[in-house]
């Protein structure tokens, strides 16, 4: 029972950081659409780019360039808030099997848009 005990604790050391290390993004132009609560979908580019261990990502659609803060890479989600003209947006995005990633975008109105990034091109 003791050597059971130590073997799952090992286990749980070995498994703890791999799975609290940051989760990584493809760096370059992303491509998609920006769809905000009125349904108008604007084409648009999101140029994703790494500072040390920090994910940036500005978004660009209908001639406005915005930058995105609070950005986190999970294993399925990308997270990440921008703030056109002030108001504060937050957006949950769900990775899919192609490698794309959308969601929906949250407005302090309660308005919901969504989101599609579309990985750069090898």
């Amino acid at each position: 029972m003791r050597s059971l005990h130590r073997m799952l604790l090992g286990i749980m050391a070995l498994a703890i950081p791999a799975a609290l290390s940051a989760q990584k993004i493809t760096a370059g132009t992303w491509t998609g659409s920006i769809s905000p609560p009125d349904n108008t979908s604007m084409e648009a580019t999101f140029a994703v780019r790494m500072s040390g261990d920090t994910t940036k990502i500005t978004l660009q659609a209908g001639g406005q360039s915005v930058e995105a803060t609070d950005v986190k890479v999970e294993a399925t989600r990308l997270l990440f808030t921008f703030s056109p003209g002030g108001n504060s947006i937050r957006c949950t995005l769900l990775l899919k099997d192609d490698k794309s990633y959308s969601g929906d975008c949250l407005d302090p109105q309660g308005g919901k848009g969504v989101i599609v990034m579309k990985p750069p091109k090898a």
